[in-house]
């Protein structure tokens, strides 16, 4: 877990790890620096031990790398004695109950300390591809000493405790917060999560934490719903979108294509913009089904006034094939990576 960057003495003890497979180990010792494990002749084989500063960090990150199954088999106990005894049998759990106990805790502390940043990448037009039509920002949490959480970890782990709408209420602050310190006169697509919108009062509220503090032209801001859960039924979302407009906000359906977004939902709900999801711009030029799919979907599309957006664009043969698809914007690699600030942009601004 993080807590701060200074450890406390409470912080300084040992870690005891009790498993009967050598490959976990393995994967366990990429945590861990080596030279911090304690070798006695009282352990089994099935048991290592570390001397650790900051133990729930180290959970934590271990916890990134371990999927559900491998977590299960390893025991964990946590020793804050001067000596590596193994006496402290109460605190065994397995990395899950810790990871319960401790996430929340974290979460909330990112939080109040404000341990995110929002990453910046460009879509532009298809037609001049030097022409930035606006920038997408993403939001990234952050360890005490600046390293990155992975994004689905730390949402995934939102989930399990019921703080995504928390989380994403920091992720829409911060991403106008940053568009506001860089000036930014193109349009700024920001994310909402389906969790966000499922009360005309929760969405108020967040609308409202975004918008506060940042002057925005008239449908300069695109709220990017997020598929991540399943959407909300079709009068909740048109609602949405009715109330966005009465602000001069615009509304954007990412991963189209895949999941729960369709035509009908297309059709029916009428979004400002589409985003095609990359796994139907991928290997485009070789899969014909793929590329009648993506044709269908931007006839429809432009048959109800919506732009078309093509994500994951990472090489010269998909831009020029999407071209030909006659998509309205694209983004992904080929045209920049997320970074700390939009292309053309000074820290300094």
């Amino acid at each position: 877990m993080e807590t701060s960057n200074s450890a406390t003495n409470e912080d300084k003890g040992y870690i005891f790890f009790w498993c009967k497979s050598r490959e976990l180990f393995r994967k366990i010792n990429t945590r861990f620096d080596e030279k911090s494990r304690v070798q006695t002749d009282d352990f089994f084989a099935s048991v290592r031990c570390y001397e650790v500063v900051d133990h729930e960090t180290k959970i934590t990150q271990l916890s990134e790398i371990l999927n559900e199954e491998e977590q299960a088999k390893i025991k964990i106990l946590f020793s804050y004695s001067l000596s590596p005894t193994m006496n402290e049998f109460g605190f065994i759990r397995t990395i899950a109950q810790f990871n319960m106990e401790a996430s929340a805790r974290w979460l909330c502390e990112l939080l109040v300390d404000r341990r995110y940043k929002p990453l910046m990448q460009p879509i532009v037009s298809a037609r001049d591809t030097s022409d930035i039509m606006g920038y997408e920002f993403l939001f990234r949490g952050l360890y005490p000493d600046g390293r990155v959480i992975s994004a689905p970890y730390m949402f995934g782990t939102a989930e399990k405790l019921d703080m995504l709408y928390p989380l994403d209420l920091a992720a829409g602050e911060v991403a106008a917060t940053y568009a506001k310190k860089f000036g930014v006169k193109e349009k700024v697509f920001i994310n909402v999560l389906p969790e966000s919108i499922q009360s005309e009062e929760a969405f108020k509220a967040w609308l409202s934490s975004v918008t506060q503090n940042f002057e925005y032209a008239d449908n300069q801001l695109v709220f990017e719903l997020v598929e991540s859960q399943q959407i909300p039924d079709v009068d909740i979302m048109c609602k949405v979108i009715e109330l966005l407009h009465e602000h001069k906000v615009q509304f954007a359906l990412d991963d189209f294509g895949t999941g729960f977004n369709n035509l009908v939902t297309l059709t029916e709900v009428r979004p400002d913009y589409v985003k095609i999801d990359k796994s139907l711009t991928d290997n485009i030029m070789r899969d014909p089904f793929k590329w009648n799919l993506l044709a269908n979907i931007v006839d429809a599309a432009k048959q109800v006034g919506t732009k078309v957006i093509a994500e994951g664009v990472e090489d010269e043969e998909t831009c020029a094939i999407l071209k030909d698809v006659d998509v309205d914007y694209m983004q992904g690699y080929f045209f920049g990576y997320p970074s700390d600030k939009p292309v053309g942009y000074d820290n300094d601004t």
